[in-house]
């Protein structure tokens, strides 16, 4: 601000009048200092911002009337700059005759006379409001991404003590957590300048008052007194000017209060304050909600898991445990029929066979569900003769449908490959489910079994099998629900033809994890069909129209010396009956250690190895083979010779190097080709 030199005596009286009715009647505190910031003037607007009287300001530097300390440098630097004829307009913060910081936004310049600094002018505005609400939004935001990133309370803790405390001071300020349960409250999250309280109950505490009203309060010193003579609370501790608490609600319950004191002013908190903390508080409640349905979905999930590997377990020790002696039935079974015995001795010997075949495809049938319910099915990648294979099949049904005075025919495309590479395993369970129901709804009529190519493309055939029949037929409303674990057509099917309801559930669900689709036409009385498609490799010996060598006969093994890893010693028994009359020499060994022991001093051609042993499993025994250092031994062929199925072990199992398996109860012919297959 600059005057002219001309006529300045004469305006000099009316310029100092005006001077000062501009000075006061402004709505902003306003200041005049000296070159050196000694105050020589202040407007009332000056006083009620800052609470300094003329009387009290004159004379006195500026700076120290209203800079705190740690802004005084910023003040210096805004002095210098007016001194030098520069306006200076900022937001900063200064402080009252008490000491409480307040948003101001300041203009600073010097008044210039002839060029010559003759005073400083300060005008201040406050923006303590505005302030607020910008820091409001700018902690919430804080807090909020914190609460996002962080789960835990104590993570987010120290972001909560940063950002509120650009609001409040947080010398005492904590947050305490209610177990309605106990009626106790824990204060893990505790700052106070005079007490120190870990757990205490809930009752007749300030805080409990708060969890009791289920509301925000604001209380002075006169307001505990009042509270305290009407027994709502029993004050402890150090007494306060003021209490402000806020609760922290999850779904509608309080857990716990947030809250904020002061021992020297109870005018430090509003309302106002109070609807603040109130807005933090809940994005504090949103970060303990988000760790309790965390913890919860990591007990939920952990409680799954154990659920799931107890369940796992338990049908690995069943499969073991129940195929075992079905093995020994059905392998003491094959025994007897390979023994020439009489005709009424034969008929028994089929029953029990058949007997123990339908029991161990009831026991499949379980624990193929399970494991695929489980994720944990694996299909082979194995070449075979898909003539023979539906050839075998015919076989096996045809004698069944004589049974029953039914018709069975098998229908091939003559275009279909010879030999194809895939899971005939899995094939054969599908069919044979769709087989079995087929025979055990049908009392008149007969089976028909189509097989054809659909298509190829290069080393790749999609096959598609069809199996109709003239049984009892399915209601349309069932034909979805029929693929469905434990479920049968009707109430009775069960009682009146037996089964477990699984068969259709099974195939459906190997169909589709081949990338099929199953389909079924059926009316009842009318018969069904069932219909699905599979992708097959084709090996070269197709393309070149080779069949695939089938050992007649059971010859080829004489003088072959085979280790046999087994510890029941009814299955060496049976296993051992087979390869001796087929000439092989066999030697046993009970466990994986004595396994290794006959391996490392004599010479075979091939390890029939059991994969669960006592002492040392054939899983180990397989790997310190696989790691030998004697290439002779590190270059045995083995054969996994088990009870349990073998996907359950194939991660396990998959580095080992396993030449093939057989599935215990084992089909001599099935045994003897895989040996013949891989023997030295």
């Amino acid at each position: 601000m600059i005057f002219k030199g001309k006529d300045k005596d004469d305006n000099t009286f009316r310029d100092k009048v005006l001077l000062e009715n501009l000075y006061h009647s402004i709505p902003s505190a306003i200041a005049i200092t000296t070159p050196s910031g000694v105050v020589t003037m202040i407007n009332s607007e000056f006083t009620k911002l800052f609470g300094y009287t003329m009387e009290e300001a004159s004379g006195r530097l500026l700076n120290e009337l209203v800079v705190p300390d740690d802004y005084m440098e910023e003040a210096t630097r805004i002095d210098l700059l007016s001194s030098e004829n520069m306006n200076k307009v900022r937001q900063t913060i200064r402080k009252d005759n008490k000491g409480n910081r307040i948003y101001i936004s300041l203009v600073a310049r010097g008044i210039f006379i002839n060029n010559e600094l003759v005073a400083n002018l300060a005008i201040y505005s406050d923006i303590s409001a505005e302030r607020k609400k910008q820091l409001l939004q700018e902690i919430l935001f804080n807090i909020s991404t914190a609460a996002i990133k962080q789960y835990d309370l104590k993570e987010i803790y120290p972001t909560i003590v940063s950002e509120i405390n650009k609001i409040w001071d947080t010398n005492n300020f904590f947050i305490a957590l209610y177990n309605k349960d106990e009626d106790k409250l824990s204060l893990p999250f505790f700052a106070d300048e005079k007490d120190s309280f870990a757990d205490i109950p809930t009752e007749k505490t300030i805080t409990g008052y708060v969890i009791k009203q289920n509301k925000s309060v604001l209380l002075k010193e006169n307001d505990l007194k009042i509270l305290e003579e009407e027994g709502e609370i029993d004050l402890i501790g150090t007494p306060c000017k003021v209490w402000m608490g806020v609760p922290l609600r999850v779904e509608g319950s309080i857990i716990g209060v947030m809250c904020l004191q002061d021992y020297n002013d109870e005018n430090k908190f509003l309302m106002d304050d109070v609807y603040v903390l109130d807005f933090i508080a809940n994005q504090v409640a949103l970060s303990i909600q988000r760790r309790m349905m965390l913890d919860n979905l990591i007990i939920a999930r952990q409680k799954a898991e154990e659920a799931a590997q107890s369940k796992q377990l338990f049908m690995s020790t069943m499969s073991h445990e129940i195929r075992t002696p079905l093995n020994e039935v059905i392998g003491i079974t094959n025994l007897l029929m390979q023994g020439q015995p009489r005709e009424d001795q034969m008929d028994f010997i089929k029953t029990l066979k058949f007997s123990g075949n339908h029991l161990l495809t009831l026991v499949n049938d379980v624990l193929d569900y399970n494991k695929m319910e489980s994720g944990k099915i694996v299909f082979e990648q194995t070449q075979f003769n898909l003539s023979d294979f539906l050839e075998e099949i015919m076989r096996s049904y045809s004698f069944r449908s004589k049974a029953k005075n039914l018709s069975f025919d098998l229908n091939k495309d003559q275009f279909l490959p010879v030999e194809v590479i895939g899971d005939p395993i899995r094939l054969n369970q599908i069919l044979s489910n769709l087989l079995s129901n087929a025979l055990k709804f049908t009392n008149q009529g007969g089976i028909h079994v189509v097989v054809r190519e659909l298509s190829r493309n290069g080393n790749q055939a999609k096959v598609e099998f069809t199996v109709t029949d003239t049984g009892i037929g399915i209601p349309k409303e069932m034909h979805t629900a029929i693929f469905d674990g434990f479920t049968q057509a009707s109430a009775d099917t069960t009682r009146q033809y037996g089964g477990t309801g699984l068969g259709l559930a099974i195939c459906k669900k190997l169909i589709e994890l081949q990338g099929g689709t199953i389909f079924i036409e059926s009316e009842p009385g009318k018969g069904s069909s069932f219909r699905f498609a599979i992708t097959l490799g084709v090996s070269e010996k197709s393309s070149l129209g080779q069949k695939a060598e089938i050992p007649e006969n059971f010859t080829g093994l004489e003088g072959k010396r085979i280790l046999i890893a087994e510890d029941n010693k009814i299955n060496f028994f049976v296993a051992n009956k087979f390869l001796t009359g087929w000439g092989v020499k066999v030697t046993h060994a009970e466990n994986g250690q004595l396994a290794l022991e006959k391996v490392r001093s004599e010479n075979f051609d091939l390890i029939l190895m059991d994969l669960q042993m006592p002492v040392m499993d054939g899983i180990e025994a397989s790997r310190i083979i696989r790691e030998s250092n004697d290439p002779m031994i590190k270059s045995i062929p083995i054969v996994a010779l088990t009870a349990a199925i073998m996907s359950e072990n194939h991660d396990k199992i998959e580095s080992l190097h396993i030449n093939d398996y057989v599935l215990k109860p084992f089909k001599p012919h099935d045994l003897f080709e895989r040996i013949l297959k891989h023997v030295r």
